[in-house]
This record gives C-alpha cells, sequence and structure tokens, in this order.
C-alpha cells in the first residue's frame, strides 16, 4: 500500500511539475506578445543612452517572434511537402549546403573587391547579381530544408526520452536567417555579461566602431558588437552554415535554451540576472547541442562522421587542443583578470589593446578585444580558448548522468549556483569557484 501511495505521490508531483513548465511557457509567449516596440526608456541612465544610442539599429525582435510564431503554426498545420524517399530528402539538404558554400565564397569575393580603391565596376556587378540568384534559389528550398532537419532532430529528441505521448514539448523550430547582432556590455572594473542588446544584422563595422566608443567614453562600461550564430527565441534563430555538424548543432543548441525555459527556476528566467547561471546556461546548450548533432549525424548522414571530434568510452567528444590563437585568447584572459582583481583597469585595457595589435600582425582579424569581448566569449565554457572550469564541470556531470535527459532535467532544476555547488558535491567533483 505504501508503495502504491508513493507511485500516486510521484505521479501527482510530475503532473504538477508538468502544469508548472506549461503556465511558464505560456506566461513568456504573454509577455513577448504584450511588450511593446515603443516602450518609453529604462529609467536607468546606461539603458536610456543605448537606447538613445542604437535606437535606429535596433531589432525589433518582438515583431519577429509575431510573425514567426504564426508562420510555424501554418507550417504544422501544413507542412511543406518533403521528397518521397530519403534519397531525394538527402539530396534536398546537400544541395542547400552546397549553395550555401557558393554564397559564402561569392561574398568573399565581393569583400575582397571593397577592400580595393577602386573595385572593378564589371566584376562587382557580375558577382553581386549571382549573389542575387543563389539567395533567391536558396530560399525557395529553406522552407522544406527547415522543416526537414527540424523533424530529424526531433526523432533524436524523441528516442532520447525528451516526449510525453509521443510529443516533444517544445517542438524543434526554427529559422535559418541572418540572425541580429549583439552588443554586449561589461562593467570596466571586471569581465562580467551586464547586458545584450540585439540590433540590426550585418550591421556595418564602422557603426560598431562608433557605438562602442561612444559607451566606453562614460567610464564605466566596455562594449563589445559581434555576429552571434543563433538566438533562443521561439522560433529559434539560426544562423545559414554549409557545415552540416555545426548547422545541426546549433538547432540542438537553442532548442535546449527553449527546453530550459520550460521549468519554473532561476537556470533560464536568470538568464540575464546572474552571470554564472548565463554561463551554465550556454556551457549545457553547447554540450547537448554536440551531443543531439552527433546523433542525427549517425542517425540520417553517417557519412558525415569523419568531420566529427572523436568521442572517448563514454560517448563524449574528446575536448579539443587549443589553437595558437586560442592559447594567446587564455593567456591574455588570465592576464587582464589578474589585473582587474588589483584595480589596475587601465593597464588591463592598454595590455588588451597592446595584444590585438600583436594578433592583427600574425593574420587574425580581431577588430575589438576588451572586458566586453571576454563577457561574451565567456560564458561558452567548453571552448578550447576557455578558462572557466564550468566546461570540464558540466561534461563530468553529463558522464555521470544516467541518460541526457535526466543530465537536462537536473540542469532545468536548479535555482541557483549554490544548487549547482550542490550538485557538484554530491558527484564528488572539485568546487567550482574560479
Amino acid at each position: 500500500m505504501k508503495r502504491v501511495a508513493k507511485a500516486k505521490a510521484h505521479r501527482r508531483l510530475k503532473r504538477r511539475r508538468r502544469r508548472q513548465r506549461i503556465a511558464r511557457l505560456a506566461l513568456l509567449l504573454f509577455l513577448l506578445f504584450s511588450l511593446r516596440t515603443a516602450a518609453a526608456p529604462s529609467a536607468s541612465d546606461l539603458n536610456a543612452r543605448i537606447e538613445s544610442l542604437a535606437r535606429t539599429d535596433r531589432f525589433d525582435l518582438v515583431a519577429w517572434i509575431s510573425q514567426a510564431l504564426g508562420d510555424e503554426a501554418g507550417r504544422r498545420l501544413y507542412p511543406p511537402n518533403l521528397p518521397a524517399t530519403y534519397a531525394d530528402q538527402r539530396t534536398l539538404v546537400d544541395t542547400y549546403l552546397a549553395q550555401e558554400a557558393e554564397i559564402w565564397r561569392q561574398e568573399q569575393a565581393v569583400a575582397e573587391l571593397y577592400a580595393t580603391t577602386k573595385p572593378p565596376a564589371q566584376r562587382l556587378a557580375r558577382l553581386e547579381q549571382t549573389l542575387r540568384q543563389l539567395r533567391q534559389s536558396q530560399a525557395e528550398l529553406i522552407p522544406q530544408v527547415e522543416y526537414l532537419l527540424s523533424r530529424q532532430v526531433e526523432t533524436v529528441l524523441l528516442d532520447e526520452g525528451f516526449g510525453w505521448r509521443g510529443q516533444l514539448f517544445p517542438p524543434v523550430a526554427f529559422r535559418l536567417i541572418d540572425p541580429p547582432t549583439s552588443l554586449i556590455l561589461s562593467p570596466r572594473v571586471r569581465i562580467e555579461k551586464q547586458e545584450s542588446w540585439t540590433l540590426q544584422p550585418s550591421l556595418d563595422y564602422d557603426r560598431r566602431t562608433a557605438l562602442e566608443d561612444t559607451l566606453h567614453q562614460r567610464g564605466d562600461v566596455s562594449a563589445y558588437v559581434t555576429n552571434i550564430g543563433g538566438l533562443g527565441s521561439y522560433p529559434t534563430m539560426v544562423i545559414n552554415s554549409a557545415h552540416l555538424p555545426i548547422l545541426l548543432e546549433i538547432i540542438a543548441h537553442e532548442w535546449t535554451h527553449n527546453y530550459l525555459y520550460t521549468f519554473p527556476t532561476n537556470m533560464a528566467w536568470g538568464y540575464q540576472l546572474y552571470p554564472r547561471l548565463t554561463t551554465i546556461n550556454e556551457t549545457t546548450a553547447s554540450l547537448v547541442g554536440e551531443e543531439i548533432s552527433r546523433k542525427v549525424i549517425a542517425r540520417f548522414y553517417p557519412d558525415w562522421l569523419p568531420a566529427l571530434p572523436p568521442i572517448d568510452a563514454l560517448g563524449q567528444p574528446v575536448p579539443l587542443e587549443p589553437s595558437p590563437f586560442e592559447r594567446a585568447m587564455q593567456r591574455i584572459r588570465r592576464r587582464v583578470d589578474h589585473l582587474l582583481a588589483a584595480g589596475q583597469v587601465e593597464e588591463a585595457e592598454a595590455y588588451m589593446e597592446s595584444e590585438r595589435a600583436k594578433l592583427v600582425e600574425q593574420g587574425y582579424n580581431l577588430r575589438r578585444l576588451n572586458q566586453a569581448y571576454f563577457a561574451f566569449h565567456g560564458v561558452y565554457a567548453l571552448s578550447p580558448a576557455a578558462v572557466d572550469p564550468l566546461g570540464p564541470q558540466i561534461r563530468q556531470l553529463r558522464a555521470e548522468s544516467p541518460s541526457l535527459k535526466a543530465f537536462l532535467d537536473q540542469v532545468g532544476w536548479l535555482n541557483s549556483f549554490d544548487d549547482y555547488q550542490l550538485w557538484l558535491n554530491t558527484i564528488g567533483i572539485e568546487s567550482a569557484k574560479r
């Protein structure tokens, strides 16, 4: 009788938690739709200043999500027609990847011409005409490619146990687009992601530099404007890529952010408020992206397997050795952390600029190196350039988990960084303090 009572209590708890997650997602969607793009400036002087500076550069995320959600609802009711056979579906994906590779080559050729003082007008016109034709042809394929890849990723996620009555929640929904650029702010006195603002895609470099320099003149913040590979909106945004494993990795990475949002905890909802939770969130999404991408490749595109990094006995990717550039970033980051901890802010900034110039001389196109640069890249603790111990710790937590779903659910129920520390202690992993 006690076992029966416990089983009933466990089922009631699961149902309550599921209702909480559904309610939280509904709240998220309500907030997204209820926001107004013409809201009054924040009372914060910094936010008001950014609003004033970047008013014409802001990306209207709410409008984009509203339109994309409507489009996704229509796509779920009336899905695009897919080729009937696996071979033809594979040809569809291969055609898209080949087009994207050619688009990249043509864009590089245009960029090289623009770097000259007087680009040949006829050559430039031919390249731009070719690019327009390629993009138009690719645009006709993209809805089918999005639908096919979303189904394939959903199939693997369902196999991993992320389903309820045969349905995945939330469903995989993404758009292959040029995502917005991101304005990252960090305090000057330490490296920490303080704010991020979405700006128009492909913002030109003169405008990026002007925004960064103007904000730096305030004296209290460091600013960095960068491209991103994806955005965890719903549907998510995924950058076009000719490398299928990376494309699938970003799709699964951004879905992971959506999944974590369904938990009524601080892990996802405290993303912008607590820097350590941001790093845990992004690092977890990167790890899930790696694992799901490999499994989709193994199931649907096995000829791509040789392009993937090797895996260990537990099926986890073997961490790559840092490249010379990544080793330089590790060295610079450690020195900057030391200088900032000693209160030597100007010395740290002079050191970063000096090291940036050296890297540019070595052929690395590094436009900006400052606190905000490190704050942005530092939240991805699986990167070979990372110095944060959270990356190896999270890999070990995944290895100790009985399944990918068990691991991700454990992350989802974390309420604080203290909860994360407790999880480490129960596994016997060294403290997360850096």
